[in-house]
């Protein structure tokens, strides 16, 4: 197992998330001051490998943040070629808290599943788990857990040397051998436990404890279920019933019907309004009505006065001149063939004008359209370039696997510079200067790095090459720099700023790119095919030529102008036509008898008294005229006053169809929220119901008393299990040698330990006592000495690299764990601690080893994977 990324929540000072990231395979340091929360995330990994997140005993509630809170971490670890996320969230409410387990992005395992395949994967260290030997508290290096960490040593050896036998050959062997046999044949045969047989019975025992216990257990998680869903009906009820939520949904409600209200109001007094206009439309309408009629009379009476004149008047001619009306119709023939040539004259020249004028027309609608598509074919081109420019210059992604390949290299070289070789001149007063580096003077005072090495001089006394050495973090700069060359490859770029320029082209592009679109839209809505379409159908007629105007005619007269004449001498065509008319009826009037004149003008006589009969009782003044008129005048105004009054109420009339739809919507949400209320308290009812039932049977007190008994049930099993084994092993053992049976007992781990030993004193040799399989005394410079006479340092450097050894052990057993160090260092020399650096580095190349230390300045050559306690919301 591997751990690869930790992150914490509301656990001591660390109330709001933070992580640590990049967690490596090998060596990690976490180097940072006291009191930044190093023992803290120690303290946060054994509890969530090692404490149930149902669980809220001391260890628990000593993370909780002193402003309340409940602790939340999280830690992501790779197994077998597999990566896990563990989510642990511990609950004051005892039983409440939860474990999750991600495999990708996919729920793997939660709750009592999950902490089972937790308990598999790493044991507790009162259990006999690894992490007793390798998880070291700050301060506590020396074994002063040696009793609670001796199972897991002894565990350990026993799986690479084999038990100690100390007990010599002889009768004495034999006695032994028929005792262990006599107590196996009373537990068990060759085919298995033995019937009646203390092992059967307790076998017997837990079967019939663990069925129960299933059983009970069904029933209780089914309870647990019930209460749960019971809790989440509540929470539901609760917030349905919230005051707050009950007054927003009747303020909503209130509001709506208000603005329905106030539209209906409002679409009243429209009604209203439109009335009035109507009204006002037929009271104008019936006026103009009466005003016609009275006109309509008048003209009446002196179109038939008239009549009467021009029948007396026609009565006279023909009975004075016969003759000359004649003649008259005579010359009224040729005034009406001159006039008739004249208006075919004007009719034929105002058609030319009229055509004339609709081709210019399509011209310009045509030079207009043309301009338009000339436009949108370039936009169209445009809009294609730019197109294409897009697909050159790197995207957002790619834009941004460089700048992160860029500071990756800053970082990179950063880390060298500060494990590089340096150099510090401190000159005498008045030497300042006089040393030059690679040619350029030399500055004092100050921490010059060398990764590359140079060329120091010292005038008139030497010339110092400097070569550097391997340089610190020089692999990680190569694969920087490898990894950024590779990230401007794929888009063709051979420096950043080329790169950024081409990205930034490239959004420039875009934002062009969208001008353009939304230009080309504006340009051809319906596509450039319907601009041509367009343009097609536009006639393509040359326009005539224009004739000259006629003798006596204007050359500069315009359409309008021609219209209004041709009209004018149409009227008087028909004038002319008329008094042909008229001349040839009074020619025939004329040559028939004066009683047909005489009976014409008894008609207009008797028109004339029929039109004054139609005038009878009303007053035909100018007077009466002008009241008319005003009165006219007077309701034209008050219905435009009632237009204006409904348009401007019209235009802010607001939509009543909304207005009713936001009613019922609110008033369904009330009703909708009453009808789940009553929903809620219904199954909360049989809930209830449900719960006390259960509940009064007393499961969860029968289950814990039957686990009681299922677990000691299973510890006389287990007992008795051991026994047999221990018997069985214990024949077994006895018939192998026992030569130096204590020096194989504690070879493995003294062969792993001795090439660590020799890097503090190269001809020292350790002791190990077998039982407690711990160090008993060192032998250097041909002396013994107990462990327990060393040095406080010295000790902790043995009992260090005994730890790595035990760590190496359960790494050729197939059981790797990761080695965490929390200030585990804290007596060592500064010339010593370079040698433990050396250990620590030569173990990292087969496991993994986090180092929490405050001694920063120290552990700087150190090296390894740096990490760093940040924020989660941090980019960084």
């Amino acid at each position: 197992m591997k751990i690869r990324a930790i992150r914490l929540e509301n656990v001591r000072r660390f109330t709001d998330p933070v992580e640590i990231t990049g967690i490596g395979t090998g060596l990690n340091v976490l180097a940072a001051p006291n009191e930044q929360g190093k023992s803290t995330i120690f303290d946060a990994l054994h509890a969530v490998f090692f404490k149930d997140a149902k669980s809220w005993d001391k260890d628990i509630r000593a993370l909780a943040p002193r402003a309340g809170g409940e602790p939340r971490v999280e830690v992501e670890i790779e197994r077998d070629g597999s990566c896990y996320r563990l989510a642990k969230q511990f609950q004051k409410a005892s039983g409440k808290g939860d474990l999750r387990i991600w495999q990708g992005d996919h729920l793997y395992l939660q709750s009592d599943a999950a902490e089972a395949w937790l308990q598999s994967l790493i044991k507790s260290p009162k259990e006999g788990g690894p992490s007793g030997l390798l998880w070291v508290r700050q301060g506590l290096t020396n074994f002063a857990d040696a009793k609670e960490t001796l199972a897991a040593r002894q565990d350990l050896m026993s799986s690479v040397a084999g038990e100690v036998d100390s007990i010599t050959g002889g009768q004495r062997m034999d006695a032994i051998r028929r005792d262990v046999r006599q107590s196996l044949d009373r537990l068990v045969t060759s085919r298995g436990a033995k019937k009646g047989g203390a092992l059967d019975q307790a076998m017997h025992e837990v079967a019939t404890l663990a069925a129960r216990e299933e059983e009970l257990a069904d029933k209780v998680r089914e309870l647990r279920g019930q209460l749960d869903q019971r809790q989440d009906l509540r929470r539901a009820l609760t917030d349905l019933q919230d005051p707050e939520t009950q007054q927003s949904l009747e303020a909503r409600l209130r509001q709506s019907q208000q603005e329905l209200q106030a539209a209906e109001q409002y679409q009243e007094k429209l009604t209203v309004a439109e009335q009035a206009l109507r009204t006002a439309t037929l009271v104008l309408d019936n006026h103009n009505s009466a005003l016609a009629g009275f006109l309509a009379r008048r003209k009446d009476r002196v179109e038939a006065e008239q009549a009467l004149s021009a029948a007396a008047q026609t009565l006279k001619q023909i009975c004075e001149v016969l003759d000359p009306a004649h003649a008259e119709g005579k010359q009224a023939e040729q005034v009406l063939a001159t006039a008739k040539a004249k208006t075919q004259a004007l009719e034929s020249r105002l058609a030319q004008m009229q055509l004339a004028a609709r081709l210019e027309q399509a011209a310009d609608q045509r030079r207009a359209l043309q301009q338009t598509l000339e436009q949108a074919r370039s936009v169209m081109q445009q809009v294609a370039a730019l197109k294409a420019q897009m697909e050159h210059g790197p995207d957002k992604a790619a834009m941004e696997r460089i700048e992160t390949a860029r500071d990756t290299l800053a970082l990179a070289a950063q880390a060298q510079q500060l494990g590089a070789f340096a150099l510090t001149v401190t000159y005498q007063p008045g030497q300042e200067g006089r040393l030059t580096l690679d040619g350029a003077p030399l500055a004092g005072g100050s921490r010059i790095p060398l990764p590359e090495g140079g060329s120091l001089e010292v005038p008139g006394l030497a010339r110092i090459e400097l070569h550097p050495g391997d340089g610190a973090g020089r692999d990680q700069l190569d694969q920087a720099q490898r990894a950024l060359a590779a990230a401007l490859e794929v888009v063709q770029c051979d420096s950043i700023t080329q790169a950024r320029a081409a990205h930034q082209a490239r959004q420039e592009a875009r934002i062009r790119l969208e001008e353009a679109e939304g230009q080309l839209l504006v340009l051809a809505p319906e596509g450039i095919m319907a601009l041509m379409q367009r343009l097609d159908a536009l006639p393509v007629e040359t326009p005539p030529a224009e004739a000259g105007a006629p003798a006596n005619e204007p050359e500069d007269e315009d359409l309008d102008q021609l219209e209004a004449r041709l009209v004018a001498q149409r009227a008087e065509m028909d004038a002319s036509a008329v008094a042909l008319d008229q001349a040839r009826q009074s020619e025939a009037r004329h040559r028939l008898d004066l009683e047909g004149a005489r009976v014409s003008h008894q008609a207009a006589q008797q028109r004339l008294e029929r039109a004054e009969a139609a005038l009878a009782g009303q007053s035909d003044t100018a007077e009466r005229l002008a009241e008319l008129q005003q009165r006219q005048t007077e309701l034209q105004q008050d219905l435009a006053a009632q237009q204006a009054h409904y348009q401007a109420l019209q235009q802010d009339a607001p939509d009543l169809a909304p207005a009713r739809a936001r009613a019922a919507r609110a008033k369904s949400e009330q009703a909708a929220t009453r009808e789940a209320i009553q929903a809620h308290l219904r199954d909360l009812a049989v809930l209830d119901s449900r719960i006390a039932t259960t509940a009064g049977m007393a499961v969860e007190e029968e289950l814990a008393e039957v686990r009681d008994q299922l677990s000691a049930a299973q510890n006389r099993l287990a007992a008795v299990e051991f026994e047999v084994a221990v018997l069985r092993r214990l024949d077994q053992a006895l018939e192998q040698a026992r030569s130096a049976a204590q020096e194989a007992y504690i070879g493995p781990v003294l062969q792993e330990l001795q090439p660590l030993l020799r890097l503090l004193w190269p001809e020292a040799r350790l002791g190990l006592d077998a039982g407690q399989v711990l160090p008993d005394q060192l032998m250097r410079a041909g002396q013994e000495e107990a462990f327990d006479s060393l040095s406080g340092g010295t000790q902790e450097q043995i009992a260090l690299l005994v730890r790595l050894a035990f760590a190496r052990l359960l790494a050729r057993k197939g059981q790797p764990a990761p080695i965490i160090l929390d200030d585990a260092i804290v007596y060592t020399d500064d010339a010593r601690i370079e040698k433990i650096f050396d250990a620590l580095t030569l173990q990292a190349d087969e496991m993994q080893i986090l180092v929490f230390t405050c001694r920063q300045k120290s552990f700087r050559a150190l090296g390894g994977t740096q990490l760093s306690i940040r924020p989660v919301s941090d980019p960084a």
